[in-house]
């Protein structure tokens, strides 16, 4: 499986906060981009349960979450509770990550196969650290800098270094599983030859 293929569903599941970031930072209009996430989020979420995707937690949580946290945005159309909540969106998904095995749901078969789950359950909960982390540099960002720094980083750190992450993840379990395998090749037993 290619780089860019197995990132297109976590990119897929992303589908709403990247509406909201390019729809702010065109319009800078709060409530539009509460909206265009909120629509994102649930095309993208109706789109699998309609298609008989499998579903995983995180994908409920973000349903949920986008849907709770817009409606609260565009009632109290506030830029700092706005800023605020991507961290406290953040922190609930890092929870979620932190303590369910969010990640299978993504993996093909051969990686489940190839893998021990104890390194895929790592990996799960090291995502949930990742996300954590800049749910804290987000609430920093937002705390200290204008609402046109916060802007300008979120549609840029957040998304590069979640890319960052998830091609060092690929490398990882790419090397691992392409070992495994050639350890079990290499542990079957010779068929003998044909005379």
């Amino acid at each position: 499986m290619g780089f860019f293929r197995a990132f297109r569903p976590i990119a897929l599941d992303l589908l709403a906060t990247i509406a909201f970031v390019l729809t702010l930072w065109a319009t800078n209009n709060i409530v539009l981009a509460t909206l265009v996430g909120v629509a994102a989020g649930l095309a993208r979420f109706g789109w699998a349960k309609f298609h008989r995707q499998p579903v995983g937690p995180l994908q409920y949580v973000s349903v949920v979450l986008v849907i709770v946290s817009g409606a609260a945005t565009i009632y109290t159309s506030d830029a700092h509770f706005m800023q605020i909540k991507s961290s406290l969106v953040a922190a609930a998904v890092a929870v979620v990550m932190l303590t369910t095995d969010w990640l299978a749901p993504y993996l093909p078969p051969i990686v489940i196969e190839n893998l021990e789950p104890r390194i895929i359950r790592w990996t799960s909960h090291a995502w949930g650290v990742l996300i954590l982390g800049l749910a804290v540099a987000n609430a920093y960002v937002a705390l200290e800098y204008s609402l046109a720094v916060w802007t300008a980083y979120t549609a840029v750190v957040p998304a590069m270094v979640q890319f960052a992450g998830f091609a060092l993840h690929f490398a990882i379990f790419r090397t691992l599983v392409r070992r495994n395998i050639r350890a079990k090749m290499a542990a079957e037993p010779a068929l003998p030859s044909a005379n």
